[in-house]
């Protein structure tokens, strides 16, 4: 479990330094994450997925950045830094997907609940419950396209009616996966990986920190 909090706290510290989004920083981690890719894999179409449905987020950050550059800059100089943040974000994404394909979610759990619980788990089992019903959230947000698109075409009226009726949906799902409650039944890789089936090496996890240290040094250099 213990490397488990480890991939957590490098990802968590390669998405707080890509919030620079500096050009030194998204070079460093984007080499990483080839790197992971070259030697692990990653299932891209998940990952296009996710990517894909923040376009919306993305194009406020071309409006955002565009319409508005910071320190009196150009519009051109306003879209390119709206780029690198969006490239930023597109990376975060890449680094959880491997995350979620290289752990378990049982490790994953555990871990955030260990890292929630506080020193010595002086919160108890809160921190574990939480990541618990956080990670199946997370999975009925991924999971559940199929379901939003049958629903949205069964409603009738304006499309930003059904569009509303969907958002309601959703919202009572997810508070009912966070809340513990609703049908859903965990998945294959929620359940304790059996003895001997997850002999992974560590060494993703040390190339994940070594970039993380580079990128905090090109941002304290740059």
């Amino acid at each position: 479990m213990r490397l488990g909090i480890w991939g957590l706290l490098g990802v968590l510290g390669a998405s707080a330094v890509l919030v620079t989004a500096l050009p030194w920083v998204l070079a460093v981690i984007a080499a990483v994450v080839l790197g992971l890719a070259a030697a692990e894999g990653l299932p891209w179409r998940r990952a296009g997925r996710l990517i894909l449905r923040m376009k919306w987020f993305y194009l406020s950050l071309l409006v955002f950045y565009g319409l508005w550059p910071t320190e009196g800059e150009s519009l051109a100089a306003g879209l390119l830094e709206a780029g690198g943040r969006i490239l930023a974000l597109v990376l975060v994404l890449f680094l959880v997907v491997w995350l979620t394909e290289h752990f378990p979610r049982t490790v994953l759990v555990r871990s955030l609940g260990r890292l929630l619980g506080g020193p010595r788990q002086m919160l108890g089992g809160w921190g574990e419950r939480f990541s618990g019903r956080l990670f199946l959230a997370l999975a009925l947000f991924e999971s559940e396209r199929p379901s939003v698109e049958a629903r949205r075409a069964g409603l009738d009226g304006s499309r930003r009616n059904r569009l509303r009726a969907v958002h309601e949906w959703l919202v009572v799902q997810l508070d009912r996966a966070l809340t513990g409650g609703g049908p859903m039944q965990p998945s294959a890789d929620t359940q304790e990986p059996a003895a001997g089936t997850w002999l992974r090496s560590d060494w993703p996890v040390v190339v994940l920190w070594a970039g993380v240290i580079a990128a905090w040094v090109a941002w304290w250099l740059g």
